[in-house]
């Protein structure tokens, strides 16, 4: 009866050994998993928050417009735009005050300049016209991990002569 009880004690120790292995095999299964399943959030947050930077740039130029056609922005007062193609360093041409899209998580800033004249090539029978060119530039920044987007979009104004 002797041998019985110690070929059972051998057993179960390799039992136990075999399951401590699997066991942490399992763990850094689990591990790894959450890891990726972290990383996976956080570069979709990533992508959002430059969606949402990328749509305040995109209301800060709408703003923009809507305030040049209402004629709240007095376009005979702006300044030239730089020689140099944007994006313009702050000293080339300041910001306009940030404004806040709650919406958004953000806000976007502006800034706006006269980009020069033509005259009407083409001729009209309605007379001469000339065209003053204006741009716009607006940055978006969002208020979480500083995603940032900028457009720049030209627009311009017929003026008789």
């Amino acid at each position: 009866m002797g041998r019985p009880a110690a070929r059972s004690a051998r057993q179960a120790g390799a039992a136990l050994i075999v399951g401590l292995v699997l066991l942490m095999v399992l763990t850094v299964l689990a591990v790894s998993a959450m890891r990726t399943a972290t990383l996976d959030l956080t570069m979709a947050s990533n992508a959002q928050f430059r969606e949402n930077a990328f749509q305040l740039a995109e209301s800060g130029l709408q703003a923009t417009l809507r305030n040049v056609d209402a004629a709240i922005i007095d376009l005979a007062l702006l300044p030239a735009c730089p020689a140099t193609p944007p994006p313009w360093s702050a000293a080339d041409l300041p910001w306009a005050a940030p404004v806040a899209v709650a919406a958004l998580s953000g806000r976007y800033e502006v800034r706006l300049c006269y980009d020069g004249d033509t005259t009407d090539a083409m001729g009209s029978s309605v007379g001469a016209f000339r065209q003053n060119h204006y741009r716009v530039e607006s940055r978006g920044r969002t208020d979480q991990r500083n995603a940032e987007a900028i457009h720049v979009q030209g627009f311009y104004r017929e003026v008789p002569e």
